[in-house]
């Protein structure tokens, strides 16, 4: 606020709680200046309530000092509660930089020029208010500015009309956007030109009619429940429907659709509908639901969707078999030919799968040479024998591509479900079933019951081990960095579960996690996982830096009902908030059923940690362990793009498009996107290239024990603004 410094300075003093204003260098003896004041100060604090203009008195940094009765009319608010808080969380973010540089100004003026700001109401409107201010001193001495602030609403929509309703008609009449007013039964009475350009309905014809007869059967509901909504008081509903073409009925076009309810404006008395065109949002949708349940090279089914139908038909109790098949001399193929040749025999596989199968049976690929059949209505080796032998057969066939003849071959175990199946066991029979054929191919010959017997005994004194080394701290949390692309930043960490075995060395998960879980051990190593990782995160906190800290949940930690509060104790202990912790979660922990006495569902955990405070995080996103039914089932804040596609984006032109749409879905959402698994630097270009804003992979750092991890965090640039602790 420009302005001059010449006029006298201006004292606040409080009398009755009433701020009153005192100028320097008024002619009276103590007495009657104190007589005249506390009279005034009186007459004041009544006059200036009365005043249609907002006034207030805030210090230099914003923080509010008093308010007229005005202030509390026109936001809504009992400013009374806000004294000693901030007026900048009032202000629309768009205006917050022009109102600091004005304040910033008023440090040497004494009279500021006005400036326009908006300012929310209790109910989240925005106002347009005028604002002067002047520099005062406060009752203890500060300076402050009192500032006087008139409602220009309704003068910045008429500006916007330029004073001409028949220019602002027409500006309405030809936005891109669709525009009309309804009745309290939702009749269209109004409408704009965008009615006809995206559907072709006239106007004309429009008018007077229910928009639900404009509304797909199907999206009928969706707009019965928002004008409910409205009816029951709430000011603003969004949804989406789909409304029909009048070139064809049959044919509708996604809208999203905003009501605003306006039936007590004495001017509008109706219904503010806006809607735009949500066409190629609801295309990537469709993508990413088909992506979400296939395989994007071989548009076979992937895991997420076998594990779907392999649980209904458990719960139905079908009769079927699984034939897990693996490709035999693929990876030949890919080392001499590369992986492009390879790909085109995986697609080719695919068909020829396809073609085996009979209607009603299942073909999907779980891996990078591995499909599994769901075959209905087989019961026994014996019958499926035929069947298996002709999907052998024609995986067999030469495959002639442009590099010439090639040959590859498959083995294929099987197995059936019984009373005690899930599908995690039906899946490891068939796979175990697969690497008997490959062994007894090779020469070999299948394992004997004595010798898994002799494994199982081998895996149960791993599973002591693994009590014991709980016990000795041999269980510890290594962190690997989350950087944001293009300035280093660490902002946060995943924290991956170690064991420090004295015989056999520094094992991962894959070494120990299934056993751990089978043993019912995983509720133990998460929480030592936890304890040593947030113990880092202490020591990070000591130095001011506070990245968010992800952790991966298993079926029993997820199952565990006393979950939140043991990591609530942890968190605690180490004085770390909610508000840092990240719980990383994969479809196959969510679909996984653990019976137990007093377990709790899933959701019940996730929404529990997220109720507290925790962020969640979808992980492996775009593969079998990727849905979006889980986008829209749990309040997610991040997906990370799993490491397959990071692998294969500046190869594949499949794996650079799924990146390429989960990005689009996570800018559509709000959601951060993570890729994973970035290993080289032209992957990281490729990801910049795209938007992507964090990644986490070898290229930024491997996991590290926490000592190396910490003094390593600590050397990179910090971030701008650290969190709130």
């Amino acid at each position: 606020m420009a302005g001059s410094a010449g006029d006298p300075p201006v004292h606040l003093s409080e009398v009755d709680g009433a701020f009153a204003l005192q100028h320097e260098g008024v002619g009276a003896d103590s007495s009657s200046v104190a007589e005249r004041t506390g009279r005034i100060s009186v007459d004041l604090s009544a006059l200036v309530d009365d005043l249609p203009d907002c006034v207030v008195v805030i210090d230099l940094d914003g923080v509010l000092q008093h308010a007229n009765a005005t202030v509390d009319a026109l936001l809504g608010l009992d400013c009374s509660e806000w004294i000693g808080r901030s007026v900048f969380s009032f202000v629309h973010p768009d205006d917050l930089a022009g109102l600091i540089s004005s304040i910033g100004t008023m440090r040497t003026k004494q009279v500021g020029s006005p400036i326009e700001l908006r300012m929310h109401d209790g109910e989240g409107a925005w106002h347009w208010l005028e604002v002067i201010g002047r520099r005062v001193v406060l009752p203890d001495g500060r300076p402050g500015l009192v500032g006087a602030g008139r409602d220009i609403t309704q003068r910045r929509m008429w500006e916007v009309a330029a004073h001409d309703v028949a220019k602002f008609q027409q500006v309405v009449h030809v936005a891109p956007s669709i525009t009309m007013l309804l009745d309290a039964d939702g009749t269209i009475t109004s409408v704009n030109a965008a009615f006809t350009r995206l559907l072709g309905h006239d106007i004309t014809n429009a008018i007077g009619r229910p928009l639900a007869s404009f509304v797909a059967p199907g999206s009928r509901p969706e707009l019965a429940a928002a004008l409910a909504r409205l009816a029951m008081g709430e000011r603003g509903v969004s949804f989406e429907v789909r409304l029909t073409l009048a070139s064809d009925p049959t044919a509708s076009r996604p809208l999203r659709f905003e009501l605003s309810g306006m039936l007590d404006d004495p001017v509008v008395a109706g219904i503010v509908a806006s809607a735009h065109d949500v066409s190629e949002l609801d295309h990537v949708r469709h993508e990413l639901e088909y992506l979400a349940h296939h395989d994007a090279l071989t548009g076979l089914a992937n895991r997420s969707y076998l594990v779907e139908v392999l649980q209904a038909r458990l719960d139905l109790g079908d009769r079927f078999a699984v034939l897990f098949v693996d490709l035999d001399r693929f990876k030949p193929v890919n080392d001499l030919w590369g992986h492009e040749t390879g790909d085109s025999v995986l697609r080719i596989v695919g068909r020829r799968l396809q073609q085996c199968v009979r209607p009603g049976d299942l073909v999907a690929r779980v891996g990078g040479d591995e499909f599994v059949i769901v075959a209905h209505g087989f019961e026994t080796i014996e019958q499926t024998r035929p069947f298996a032998d002709r999907v052998e057969a024609s995986l067999s066939s030469p495959y002639h591509l442009e590099v010439g003849p090639i040959r590859v071959g498959a083995s294929i175990g099987t197995a059936f479900p019984d009373g005690e199946s899930s599908v995690a066991s039906l899946l490891a029979d068939a796979d175990l079933g697969m690497y008997d054929a490959k062994s007894e191919r090779r020469g070999g010959t299948a394992r004997s019951v004595v010798e898994r017997r002799r494994s199982a005994v081998e895996r149960r004194r791993l599973a002591d081990e693994f009590i014991a080394g709980l016990e000795r701290g041999e269980i510890s949390a290594h962190l690997q960095p989350i950087l944001a692309v293009g300035s280093d930043v660490v902002v946060g960490v995943e924290a991956l579960a170690r064991w420090d075995h004295p015989r056999l060395g520094l094992l991962f998960p894959g070494s120990f996690i299934d056993l751990v879980e089978d043993a019912g051990l995983d509720i133990a190593l998460g929480d030592a996982v936890l304890t040593s990782a947030c113990a880092a995160m202490r020591r990070l906190a000591d130095h001011g830096l506070r990245p968010d800290l992800g952790v991966n949940l298993s079926v029993g930690q997820l199952a565990d009902p006393q979950l939140p509060d043991r990591f609530g104790q942890v968190l605690e202990a180490n004085g770390m908030p909610w508000s840092q912790l990240v719980v990383e979660i994969t479809e196959a922990a969510i679909l996984a059923r653990r019976g137990a006495v007093g377990a709790v569902t899933a959701d019940e955990t996730l929404h529990a940690l997220h109720q507290r405070g925790a962020a969640l995080s979808l992980d492996d996103f775009g593969t079998g362990y990727s849905s979006l039914t889980h986008v829209r089932r749990f309040p997610l804040s991040a997906v990370k793009i799993d490491r397959s596609f990071v692998e294969g984006m500046c190869s594949s032109a499949q794996d650079r498009a799924v990146i390429e749409v989960v990005l689009g879905l996570g800018r559509a959402l709000d959601l951060a996107v993570i890729a994973e698994g970035v290993a080289h630097p032209a992957q990281l270009d490729a990801l910049r290239s795209l938007g992507c804003e964090f990644v986490q992979g070898h290229l930024v750092a491997a996991a590290m024990p926490t000592d190396v991890a910490v003094p390593w965090m600590l050397a990179r640039p910090a971030p701008a603004v650290q969190p709130a602790a």
